[in-house]
């Protein structure tokens, strides 16, 4: 699991304010790690992609529409997890090859050179 810190979470040495946004005409008060900019970004990124789900179903409730936002969310992050996963698998094989290469010429030079 990645624990490099990120921007606006907290941490226990972290100085905390407290933020306060809109999503979908509610006001949350957050705390706040380093960069409360941060928070604010994913309250708008949340706020509209919930009154984007609105406007695609306009009957839905508050609860329905914040469980899709979520379900998009989560659909959109494991999808990146994965092809984050399968970069790193390439650049280990990418690397493994180029090693290999390496090898074969350095074994080359040291032939040609005797």
């Amino acid at each position: 699991m990645d624990t490099e810190p990120r921007p606006g979470l907290e941490s226990e040495d972290s100085a905390q304010s407290v933020v306060t946004v809109n999503i979908f005409g509610a006001d949350y008060a957050l705390r706040a790690g380093s960069d409360p900019e941060y928070i604010r970004r994913v309250a708008r990124h949340v706020d509209g992609l919930m009154r984007e789900i609105c406007g695609r179903a306009q009957n839905a409730s508050a609860t329905r529409i914040a469980v899709l936002a979520a379900l998009q969310l989560t659909d959109q992050l494991m999808s990146e997890r994965a092809e984050s996963s399968a970069g790193k698998r390439d650049l280990r094989e990418l690397a493994e090859q180029t090693d290999s290469l390496l090898s074969r010429l350095d074994q080359t030079l040291l032939e040609v050179v005797e």
